[in-house]
């Protein structure tokens, strides 16, 4: 059921949007890979030091 066009324009179209979905991907696998190096007790630390300036 493939359709194997020799048009250069749709194999174009079909490459950028290949390289856009890469990329996206890329994007959300590095975030949660970043995130997940990050301690945890640090981001909480941090939450706090912010309530503790408004409690001024």
């Amino acid at each position: 059921m493939t359709n194997n066009s020799s048009d250069p324009a749709a194999k174009k179209v079909k490459y950028i949007a290949s390289m856009i979905y890469l990329l996206i991907f890329a994007f959300i696998v590095g975030g949660s890979y970043i995130n997940q190096q990050s301690p945890a007790n640090a981001e909480e630390a941090d939450g706090i030091e912010l309530f503790k300036d408004f409690s001024k």
